[in-house]
């Protein structure tokens, strides 16, 4: 496709992980000559992966070739319509997969049920880009670049790799914590205009970490797909044009904060509910008519308070869509599969640690008693929320050289937690509420010198 300069379509998830996915494979094909384009489901409207207005949509453009990134890999009735047949289809995705696959000419996906390798934690994105690195070399050994045809730097694509990679939660081990580490240096230089933008906006005063592209750059991007248009957080890392990027940015700042004000509304319901499931081994909830772009998040802050697998679903006249959290060592992915398996839920898939459902309205009951099942055998002692510290440390050791040190251990995130230090018989000298949110500290050494915290 690339030799013959057909056009290309990428099908991707609306997520942060498929959004970055789809700018790697967008600007490396791009660079080459390709005329690529890119679609993205609904997420209010038609939910998540591939579907048949997508396929006939670039159908439509003459494409022969069609990439899903991140999404594809369960998607059985879509690659049995027959237009799909008419295309060859690339699946790179890194959800779990069925006993069976889809029809297609590849699936590259490290969670394949026939695959054994040490690729498991990758994001869609880090797949992405190892396959554009084997792409590279065989373009090489075909000869295709030339003083016409320049070769790609793939380091320059690190930034988009380290953005997806923190934002889809995986262990930042192995490949992860060297896409993160190389991709913040970039981020740091300012080469994508897109992520610059939005860094700016958010106008904090210090060199983004792992932490800011999470909390910060990523819930606008995000934001996006929740509350609106699923296209503006592929189009801001794609584009070059600046006045288009300033645009997108600023609508993904407003979205943001509508979403903070429809999350926390939900969260509160959901909050109410979970008060009676104290003594379950997960927490379910739903509600009808809840906003369906926000459930995730209202899923990811029960885990944070209940230690304990979450699930949250949006209820119409006939169904139930919801998405689920889970905890360390409970894989989440497989839990819903095998629902899926019994029949128990329309459609559903994910990892490890998070995944998305369809469930007819009726059978949320029976949901229930599944989970009930499932989670018996597991003692409640295992959801203790425990408060771990790495050392004890005297008040006098707070200073630069402690800072410097901590830094050394960065990209922070999952699998390379921030440390926690515990200090006794620190004595307060005042506090200060900020917005509140948060509390400002303040507080002497042993050699009054004046430090301040925050909490």
């Amino acid at each position: 496709a690339i030799i013959n300069k057909e056009k290309i379509g990428i099908i991707t998830d609306y997520d942060v992980d498929g959004s970055t996915s789809a700018a790697v494979l967008y600007n490396f094909l791009s660079s080459l000559g390709c005329n690529c384009f890119i679609k993205v489901p609904d997420r209010l409207k038609e939910g998540y992966g591939p579907n048949k207005r997508l396929i006939d949509e670039l159908l439509e453009k003459k494409i022969n070739l069609i990439f899903t990134l991140d999404c594809g890999t369960t998607s059985f009735d879509i690659f049995n319509y027959s237009n799909s047949n008419l295309v060859d289809i690339i699946i790179i995705d890194h959800h779990i997969s069925e006993l069976k696959f889809p029809e297609v000419f590849s699936i590259i996906n490290p969670n394949r049920h026939d695959e054994f390798n040490s690729l498991k934690e990758l994001a869609a994105v880090g797949i992405t880009f190892l396959f554009i690195t084997a792409l590279r070399k065989k373009l090489r050994e075909k000869n295709f670049f030339n003083s016409s045809n320049k070769e790609p730097n793939l380091l320059s694509y690190l930034d988009l790799v380290a953005l997806g990679t923190v934002c889809d939660v995986v262990k930042l081990t192995s490949y992860n914590r060297i896409f993160v580490s190389k991709g913040l240096e970039i981020i740091k230089k300012r080469t994508h205009k897109g992520i610059s933008k939005i860094i700016d906006n958010t106008k904090f005063n210090h060199s983004p970490t792992s932490s800011d592209l999470g909390y910060i750059v990523g819930p606008q991007l995000n934001a996006a797909s929740r509350i609106s248009d699923s296209t503006l957080s592929f189009k801001i890392l794609i584009s070059n044009d600046l006045n288009e990027i300033e645009l997108i940015s600023k609508k993904l700042q407003l979205l943001n904060e509508k979403r903070k004000l429809i999350e926390n509304e939900i969260l509160n319901q959901s909050f109410e509910q979970a008060k009676n499931q104290v003594n379950k081994k997960y927490i379910l909830v739903h509600g009808f008519g809840w906003h369906k772009g926000v459930l995730g998040i209202v899923a990811s802050k029960l885990v944070e308070k209940y230690n304990k697998p979450s699930f949250v679903i949006s209820t119409d006249t006939s169904f139930g869509f919801g998405s689920a959290r889970s905890v360390n060592n409970i894989d989440l992915g497989k839990i819903i599969l095998n629902a899926k398996l019994q029949g128990i839920l329309v459609s559903g898939g994910g990892h490890k640690m998070a995944a998305g459902i369809k469930i007819n309205k009726d059978s949320i009951t029976l949901f229930d008693k599944y989970l009930f099942s499932t989670f018996d055998n597991i003692d409640l002692s295992f959801f203790e929320k425990n408060n771990y510290f790495d050392l004890e440390i005297s008040i006098n050791e707070i200073n630069e050289n402690l800072l410097s040190y901590i830094e050394m251990f960065e990209p922070f995130g999952n699998g390379n937690r921030e440390p926690n230090f515990i200090i006794k018989g620190l004595k307060i000298d005042s506090i200060k509420k900020i917005k509140n949110k948060h509390i400002l500290f303040f507080f002497k050494t042993d050699f009054d010198v004046k430090i301040k915290g925050i909490c």
